[in-house]
């Protein structure tokens, strides 16, 4: 399909659709953003931005259909993880990735079946799923580091993105440990008789147990009974005891609190999983969890829908978190690299950890795509001197119509050196005088683009070319 595109680029040397390379963390593939333009809008070929980019234009410009989908479908020989608001980006590029297995995970509830192909494998999202081993087997700090995403992420989707603090702050902290346990609890357990592997029941059960503190019976003479099943703290410590966690004990100093501070880490446990209370979020109880390592094998693609008001946020961060920590973790097996979409992101995925991965993860096999309308909604989701940092370090940013990003390209444009201008003029005795100065080569106005099909782009803040943007229908 991408055949017409070739055609539109037949004066440069520069191939379209680059030949396939090693899916290996050593490749230096870069997204796609877009064919360069000269002067006179004629166009010289692919545009060449850094390993990340963000692409910030207003809503209806067409981000996914210019940019976000043709991304994904140039993507090849590796992993596409794409996340947006709107089955979109399913449906556009489902039919077009190489062969590989590819995973639907729909939070809304809304994706049309019938636009999408029918071997697509249909996900939900678990946290309990999500637990990584560490090198001896354990997951305490698996389960520990997802506790702590669901507790902010919940918190700040019910503070209207502003993170909690004093008080609030310090019962979130406190119920870190008794949600770790719960989601340890959730993701199973061996038989104390058997050792064999039991299902914990995922996170349906730790949605009962967050909300049940005590539920151990007693038999005649006193003595605790065993119990496995009933949802509850008890059981979540009993469960997570039989593989020695450390946040079993957790449960026990929770309980001896007050009873209104028990309330109260109760009350962010209930936050923490919030998001789950909704069907279309949690599945039924013979849907497929999803793992990071279903997208290991090469080629494979994984799209996510997360809903446009932020409810699903906590289940799309910590799926996101999970993926990328199990990239980290396995980098000597060479794993393929990835592409992660995310549009809309400071909207339907707040993933706090973004500018440590921009800055830090490259050499792990991780590129970033992030789509947004305007970069103060980096700013309200994560405050302003984080925003201000992930914008300056991110390698090349498009800005398209509808974003009037008159910062981001006073900066680019203040660091084009001035033009050196000569004067002349004649004196009352008519002898010539001349006089030099500098001036500013360019505005930032100048920079802005104000026509749809086409965006500005930016490398390492300095002003790139400017470039055309094709709707996919004409590729």
């Amino acid at each position: 399909m991408f055949d017409k595109i070739k055609e539109t680029a037949t004066s440069v040397a520069e191939k379209v659709v680059a030949e396939p390379q090693k899916a290996w963390v050593s490749d230096e593939r870069t997204p796609y953003l877009g064919f360069e333009m000269d002067e006179n809008g004629n166009v010289l070929g692919k545009a060449k931005g850094g390993v990340h980019a963000l692409m910030l234009a207003g809503s209806g410009t067409g981000k996914s259909r210019t940019v976000l989908a043709p991304a994904i479908i140039l993507w090849k020989e590796g992993v596409v993880f794409a996340v947006s608001a709107k089955g979109d980006l399913a449906e556009l590029t489902a039919a077009h990735r190489n062969g590989g297995p590819c995973y639907l995970m729909d939070l809304t509830g809304q994706v049309d079946p019938s636009e999408i192909p029918a071997d697509v494998t249909h996900v939900v999202s678990d946290p309990c799923a999500l637990l990584v081993p560490d090198a001896t087997g354990s997951t305490d700090d698996s389960a520990y580091d997802i506790a702590t995403l669901l507790v902010q992420v919940g918190a700040a989707g019910l503070s209207g993105g502003k993170d909690s603090s004093g008080d609030s702050a310090f019962w979130a902290t406190l119920s870190l440990g008794v949600l770790a346990c719960l989601l340890q609890a959730g993701a199973g357990y061996p038989d104390p008789e058997t050792g064999e592997w039991v299902d914990g029941g995922g996170i349906n059960w730790v949605l009962a147990a967050s909300r049940n503190s005590s539920s151990r019976d007693s038999d005649e003479d006193g003595t605790d009974l065993f119990d496995l099943d009933t949802p509850s703290w008890d059981t979540a410590a009993l469960r997570a005891g039989l593989v020695d966690s450390i946040h079993a004990d957790d449960v026990e100093a929770t309980k001896n609190l007050d009873p209104k501070q028990v309330d109260s880490v109760k009350i962010n446990l209930k936050v923490a999983t919030s998001a789950w209370t909704k069907r279309a979020i949690r599945g039924t109880g013979d849907s497929v969890p999803f793992t990071p390592d279903m997208l290991e094998q090469n080629n494979a693609t994984f799209y996510m829908v997360s809903p446009s008001n932020g409810a699903g946020a906590s289940a799309a961060v910590s799926v996101i978190d999970s993926v990328v920590n199990h990239w980290v973790l396995n980098a000597a097996r060479k794993m393929p690299k990835m592409l992660m979409v995310l549009d809309e992101m400071p909207v339907i995925a707040p993933w706090k950890r973004l500018r440590e991965a921009v800055g830090l993860l490259r050499s792990y096999g991780l590129t970033f795509l992030v789509a947004a309308q305007h970069s103060t909604q980096f700013t309200a989701r994560f405050g302003k001197e984080e925003a201000d940092a992930l914008l300056a370090i991110f390698p090349s940013i498009l800005v398209g119509v509808g974003a009037i990003e008159e910062d981001l390209l006073k900066r680019a444009a203040w660091t084009i050196p001035a033009t050196e201008r000569r004067t002349e003029s004649k004196d009352s005795a008519a002898r010539n005088n001349s006089s030099k100065d500098r001036a500013e080569t360019a505005q930032a106005a100048e920079l802005l683009p104000r026509h749809t099909g086409e965006g500005q782009l930016l490398i390492r803040g300095m002003p790139g070319p400017r470039v055309k943007l094709v709707d996919l229908k004409y590729m």
